[in-house]
């Protein structure tokens, strides 16, 4: 549980350091992370907070496993990653996805196009969350915590990707996510 705090402190300071960057009037809680889109230039065009992902972006539901799941099936929801660059006008050949403990992945555009990744806000409530108090007896969906790869984490279909992906471009998977910016 120590290392559990310390990088969920971390990530708070690297949250609130990131709001000072953007141009954010008050320092964010961690339940309120920032996501920082930048144009190829590397000009920041926009931030948003968790809440406002959910909120201005229709929610997509993503039944998966992960590369790290061994096998289960997990359910995410979160808006597509191609919604929030084109409300933006954000373009490139292909997108630098940073994570707040700075890894990098980079991803082409024709692979945002093609497999339509979300950008996962939320995490589907199981019967052990619901014993242990995480969701409600009614509740479907919960925020996505740091054991989650949260607050922020990009979900791809596993099966639909090409085989050649496992393991050579789990890479993509980024979860801890703060920032996109596109590439020429």
């Amino acid at each position: 549980m120590p290392a559990y705090r310390l990088l969920k402190g971390l990530l708070l300071v690297v949250s609130a350091g990131l709001c000072l960057v953007a141009g954010c009037a008050v320092a964010q809680q961690w339940d309120d992370a920032a996501l920082i889109l930048r144009d190829t230039s590397g000009e920041i065009v926009r931030t948003y907070t968790r809440q406002q992902l959910r909120k201005e972006f229709t929610p997509r539901e993503r039944n998966t496993d992960t590369p790290w799941s061994a096998g289960v099936t997990v359910g995410f929801r979160g808006p597509f990653l191609k919604d929030i660059l084109a409300r933006n006008s954000i373009v490139g050949g292909s997108f630098e996805i940073g994570a707040a403990n700075n890894f990098v992945a980079k991803i082409s555009s024709s692979e945002i196009e093609r497999y339509a990744p979300i950008l996962a806000t939320e995490k589907k409530c199981t019967d052990e969350d619901r014993q242990s108090g995480a969701c409600s007896p009614s509740q479907t969906y919960r925020l996505l915590s740091i054991d989650d790869g949260g607050p922020l984490y990009l979900i791809w279909p596993l099966h639909d990707l090409p085989p050649r992906y496992l393991p050579s471009r789990n890479a993509i998977w980024v979860w801890f996510v703060v920032s996109v910016r596109a590439l020429s």
